[in-house]
């Protein structure tokens, strides 16, 4: 995607942490932006930094987990700008502490995937229509995680929500281009960054968050030399996250060059290759079938 001046993006998650540091590069770049967050007051101190920068923004307060907000976003959004070229589906939310999937709750899935998988459908069924019509290259990324590469156990239901954002995002890449589309889809694997999502169940009402609920956490199953009072470490076992973090303001310049040259992954860290390897291992050996394995006669 070239000639990036002058075109106007779309970012959810935007008034902090990854959205706002892409909001920011891009504003640097020319590009117009949209900052949508649930949490208006910090998306209008976003745009102001954004509007300093000499370019249009705009703020919109956007629960991506409900359609009617992310229909409400894309009207400001093409009544401000006219179009839009670049659509980062990037909210999200975490669960701390990490638990066990037999003693997560069916409302913390709910809220999981309310988040992490419904709001990217949700800005994929109300961009992309419109986006669709518009002349020239587009560009969609969608937030997924390190999650989804690696097993990490006591994280079931933030991992299968990242899952879904994989496997849908791979699709409709491969939809767009046998179809012809100039829309190019990344996908963003976040490692460690030192943002504000392990405190995400502040958003929920009270009573539904896991401090509140009293929830049993996944080291407290884990025998006590695998325990571990690290807030960092992801179910008490230790290298189980990617070091050292880096801060939100050096993932925006990360996209932008992803975004710029149509890459289908963009990661913040090296990828966790030896999970890797032996998935890829694995399947290679998946299939077996009796008329594969010989046969013999007596």
């Amino acid at each position: 995607m070239e000639n990036l001046r002058g075109r106007t993006a779309v970012i959810t998650g935007a008034a902090t942490g990854m959205g706002r540091s892409m909001a920011l590069t891009f504003a640097r770049e020319g590009i117009n932006v949209a900052i949508a967050d649930i949490d208006l007051q910090a998306a209008e101190a976003t745009r102001d930094e954004v509007l300093a920068l000499g370019v249009n923004a705009i703020a919109v307060q956007t629960d991506v987990s409900k359609l009617e907000a992310v229909e409400s976003l894309a009207e400001e959004a093409y009544a401000s700008f006219g179009n839009v070229d670049i659509l980062v589906n990037n909210a999200g939310v975490t669960m701390r502490p990490f638990r066990a999937s037999w003693d997560t709750a069916y409302a913390d899935f709910q809220w999981m995937m309310n988040v992490n998988w419904w709001g990217v459908l949700h800005g994929h069924h109300v961009f992309v229509p419109r986006m669709r019509q518009q002349p020239g290259d587009k560009h969609i990324v969608n937030t997924s995680s390190m999650a989804s590469l690696r097993p990490i156990a006591g994280h079931s239901a933030y991992s299968a929500s990242k899952m879904a954002v994989d496997g849908f995002s791979l699709v409709v890449r491969e939809e767009y281009k046998t179809a012809g589309l100039d829309i190019g889809v990344s996908i963003l694997y976040p490692g460690a960054v030192t943002t504000r999502i392990n405190t995400s169940e502040r958003l929920r009402p009270e009573q539904e968050r896991s401090e509140v609920r009293g929830v049993k956490p996944w080291s407290s199953y884990l025998p006590d030399e695998l325990q571990s009072t690290d807030p960092r470490q992801t179910g008490g076992t230790q290298n189980t996250v990617l070091r050292p973090p880096i801060d939100p303001d050096e993932v925006g310049p990360m996209v932008l060059e992803g975004i710029k040259h149509d890459k289908l992954y963009i990661a913040t860290h090296p990828v966790p290759q030896e999970h890797i390897d032996e998935r890829r291992e694995l399947l290679a050996n998946a299939y077996w079938s009796p008329s594969s394995s010989g046969s013999r006669t007596e």
